[in-house]
């Protein structure tokens, strides 16, 4: 059936959608329409034509006996036309088992930037065993594009092919040629068969013997052996860079600034080439111009001033030579943020992170790095959307692990951030890592009073730090604020003064161990000046604002300011309850009875759970000298119910405030039932006053005088006191006595 040109063109669009879904029964269908019918097209049809050529030569591709003779066909007449694009040598050129040599040559000639080209050409280098020329073309292609992974994988497969062929090999290999194999591939063995190869230069020699060394002994090691003998001798560029890499790998950035120096500049060879040889003369000239190099040692000194030495100017330096040759460098763009983060620019620094992942930079490093750049400007919920999105990409790591724990711990998901946390310290293998996890869960264990688990925490996390260090002094500091806390003084005071003779002591502690010093009666460790009105905080609006001054004031005397302070510093605290007592006893210190009842009243409203007998207990006689005695007598009743064991027991009986409190209390208020009771318990004390007992025998005159043995039991009692018993007191007694022989033992 004839089409109208209007039906083919149609055809043809649709051909060109089934294409794209690779629906190949439809598209042969469209295909055999147009075929058909194309004489309805003149020659001025071209744009037709093109469209026609590209789609068909394509189509060829997609059966199983690819005809890469007819698709050059196609290519040929896009290319009289002028209109061939490096997408139409891509297609025929995939086909690297059947594409001749002479089609690749136009292709890169051509397109001489494209990396699928000469991905494909390596393919076909390889695949018919020319593996140097494979090799050249693909460290092109990474000298043009250093980001592609894929070139690189392929690169270490096709060099450790090479050079197991060269090993079986039964002619003479070039021993430079095995040492650059086995130096790419990490092949220990033939390096060490090299090791005793006479055709080495003394460079060469060297090269290898210090890559067996970093390939077999600890970074320890290596770093050692740098300084006392690698250092001095002659050393190759490229082994220079290795020992920097290697470095860099282990974190050794003091070892990175001493090995390396500023590169030569590049020298880029004119893309001038009239045939295929002087074309592959322009790739191996361009992949040795040093264009990649250069830029990698500007990177690795830039990341050492960033890591070790914080010269920012010459860390400026590099970032303007190393983007000067190359703008869209993503690792390059990325120190550059790390260059404005270091500063505390994090909206610039944010801006180059950004660029550099729009550059190329692994979404794993984007991610991780953005972590850092939230949790410098505290924006946990960001890390949160930040791990989230890493963990969509990336199967989760130590610090993916962490940053997600302590951000929960900080936003208050206690709970959640626990699991986080004990997952990543269980899950992971031992590394830097592990320290702030250990502290975070410490942190969690403090603020749910589990100070055993704290302390476990705590000396799990310095086992990573050397001692003395800030890290660990760090740690230190935290624990001496958690005995504070506990109100272990002395534990506190030794780790404090630790810290101070470290030169490390938190300034923000100083004030807490002026007062460690001054509550226990211990001398100021050297260097420690005696508190002042001048350490004062004079607009006090943080928790430790209010704290230090409260112990300030303590200090120089002014408890009544001590306590109001102190109080303020509960109402801002994660744990309220210790600076609750604490301003109790400095309230109770300045005799203000009124102050220390209201700190009492507020601590019981807030943090009942953190009330102690050394709290409660004053509290009964506060009443009773703010003549509230039905309170007060409330208050002991309750203190000895609340600590019944304390009460009779623990208590020293010598003393015996309880009776005595209750006994006051009942007296005051009337209560004669009452007074009358505490007031024969308040005797049981060990040595009763006088005043007391005299008190009690004129009760049992008054209310009881026929209990004989009762009186009988006072009287003899007083008759032991100092002050001898009146006349009337002595017939008494003898009568009770007389009454008890006659009635009872006669």
């Amino acid at each position: 059936m004839e089409l109208t040109k209007e039906e083919v063109v149609r055809h043809l669009e649709q051909a060109e959608q089934a294409y794209v879904v690779q629906q190949v029964h439809k598209l042969e269908q469209h295909i055999s329409a147009i075929q058909e019918n194309f004489d309805v097209f003149s020659n001025s049809d071209t744009s037709v034509y093109i469209r026609y050529y590209r789609l068909y030569m394509r189509f060829l591709g997609l059966f199983k006996e690819v005809d890469v003779s007819a698709m050059n066909t196609y290519l040929e007449a896009l290319e009289a036309e002028g209109v061939v694009e490096a997408s139409d040598y891509e297609c025929i050129c995939s086909y690297y088992k059947q594409c001749p040599q002479e089609i690749y040559e136009k292709a890169l000639m051509a397109f001489s930037y494209n990396e699928n080209l000469h991905l494909h050409y390596a393919l076909k280098l390889n695949e018919e065993r020319r593996f140097g020329e494979a090799i050249e073309v693909l460290r092109y292609v990474l000298e043009c594009y250093p980001e592609s992974t894929e070139v690189r994988f392929l690169l270490s497969e096709i060099q450790r092919e090479y050079l197991d062929d060269l090993c079986i090999s039964e002619e003479e290999v070039p021993v430079n040629k095995l040492l650059n194999l086995a130096s790419a591939t990490h092949n220990i063995s033939v390096l060490k068969g090299l090791n005793l190869d006479p055709r080495l230069t003394q460079a060469e020699q060297y090269h290898t013997q210090i890559q067996l060394a970093i390939w077999q002994n600890r970074s320890v090691e290596v770093r050692d052996q740098w300084r006392a003998e690698w250092k001095h001798l002659k050393l190759e560029d490229r082994t220079r860079i290795l020992l920097a890499d290697y470095a860099k790998a282990f974190m050794i950035y003091d070892m990175v600034a001493e090995v390396l120096v500023y590169p030569e500049t590049p020298e880029f060879p004119e893309e001038n080439y009239s045939d295929f040889s002087a074309y592959k003369s322009y790739m191996a000239a361009l992949v040795n111009a040093g264009w990649q190099r250069a830029q990698h040692q500007y990177y690795l000194i830039g990341k050492s001033c960033y890591f070790y030495s914080n010269d920012l100017k010459k860390m400026a330096y590099c970032l303007q030579q190393g983007l000067t040759l190359n703008p869209k460098n993503p690792l390059l763009i990325e120190l550059k943020g790390k260059f404005f983060f270091y500063q505390g620019d994090y909206q610039e620094a944010a801006k180059a992170f950004h660029a550099a992942f729009n550059n190329g930079l692994s979404a794993t490093d984007y991610l991780q790095t953005l972590m850092d750049l939230n949790d410098r400007v505290r924006n946990n919920e960001g890390i949160l959307q930040v791990v989230n999105q890493f963990h969509l990409r990336h199967w989760p790591n130590a610090k993916s692990t962490c940053f997600k724990g302590f951000a929960l711990a900080k936003l208050g998901h206690d709970a959640q951030a626990l699991a986080v946390l004990n997952e990543g310290i269980e899950g992971y293998n031992q590394n830097s890592f592990h320290a702030w996890m250990y502290y975070w869960r410490a942190i969690l264990h403090k603020r749910n009073k589990n100070y055993d688990l704290f302390f476990q925490d705590i000396e799990r996390e310095v086992q990573f730090y050397k001692e003395g260090s800030s890290d660990y002094c760090n740690s230190m500091n935290l624990s001496m604020e958690v005995l504070f806390e506990m109100a272990d003084y002395e534990k506190s005071y030794n780790y404090a003064s630790y810290c101070h003779e470290q030169g490390k002591l938190d300034p923000e502690l100083y004030p807490v161990l002026q007062w460690l010093c001054f509550y226990n009666f211990k001398e100021n460790p050297e260097g420690v000046r005696a508190a002042s009105e001048g350490d004062l905080v004079p607009n006090p609006q943080t928790f430790i604002d209010y704290r230090n001054n409260g112990l300030v004031y303590w200090i120089i005397g002014n408890e009544t300011a001590a306590a109001e302070s102190l109080v303020l510093a509960a109402q801002n605290a994660s744990d309220a309850g210790v600076y609750y007592k604490l301003a109790f006893i400095a309230a109770r210190a300045a005799f203000d009875n009124t102050l220390s009842l209201n700190i009492y009243d507020e601590l019981k409203a807030r943090v009942p759970e953190d009330r102690t007998w050394e709290v409660d207990y004053p509290y009964p006689d506060l009443l009773l000298k703010a003549n509230r005695y039905k309170e007060a007598t409330a208050a002991q009743i309750n203190l000895i119910a609340s600590y019944p064991y304390r009460a009779f027991f623990d208590f020293p009986k010598d003393i015996n405030y309880l009776a005595g409190a209750l006994k006051r209390s009942a007296k005051e208020a009337g209560n004669l039932k009452d007074y009358i009771r505490y007031s024969a318990m308040f005797l049981s004390k060990e040595s009763p006053w006088e005043i007391d007992l005299k008190e009690h025998q004129e009760i049992t005159e008054d209310f009881y005088k026929e209990e004989l043995f009762l009186r009988h039991n006072l009287l003899q009692t007083a008759s032991h006191l100092e002050e001898p018993l009146e006349e009337l007191e002595i017939s008494a007694l003898e009568n009770i006595k007389s009454h008890f022989i006659t009635t009872y033992f006669a």
